[in-house]
């Protein structure tokens, strides 16, 4: 499954290093207005809270490589200035993108799933929180589902 993170701060990053660690599951795109593949390389690698991670993430212009894999970059404001149609599954750790209509942006370009990491509070949208109703969870429900909100599911 190929995967894109849209904000790159905390959570994003810390998204990034637990996927990395599944074979399944593959990073091709990140985006995040503030900063470039320089800033998020050097994050990646040394986090005040998590410490130093095991992988090494090199900048280059406009990716980042960990361990020769290339992950492209941008740093665009809206859904829909980043080219997503290579993912399958993008999760959104933005904290900005809180409504189905902005959401579908990431459908229109074909991305299957999309996780929020906050929640919307909208009808319809499955607010998940694992230990508690995590087995609602259903992968022909609607291609939008959210993890609730970041401090309740810390990562």
């Amino acid at each position: 499954m190929k995967i894109g993170i849209n904000g790159f701060g905390r959570i994003g990053r810390l998204a990034f290093r637990c996927a990395w660690e599944n074979p399944e599951l593959e990073i091709v795109q990140v985006n995040d207005p503030a900063g470039d593949s320089s800033t998020w390389a050097h994050l990646l690698n040394f986090d005040s809270i998590q410490g130093r991670w095991h992988r090494k993430a090199i900048e280059a212009k406009d990716y980042f490589t960990v361990e020769d894999k290339s992950i492209g970059c941008s740093q665009n404001q809206k859904i829909e200035e980043t080219d997503w149609s290579n993912c399958d599954l993008v999760i959104d750790a933005s904290g900005k993108m809180k409504t189905t209509e902005l959401l579908n942006a990431y459908l229109k370009q074909s991305v299957s799933q999309v996780l929020v990491t906050a929640p919307i509070k909208e009808e319809g949208i499955l607010n998940l929180v694992m230990g508690v109703n995590h087995r609602l969870y259903d992968e022909r429900r609607p291609a939008i589902v959210t993890a609730s909100s970041c401090t309740t599911n810390c990562i």
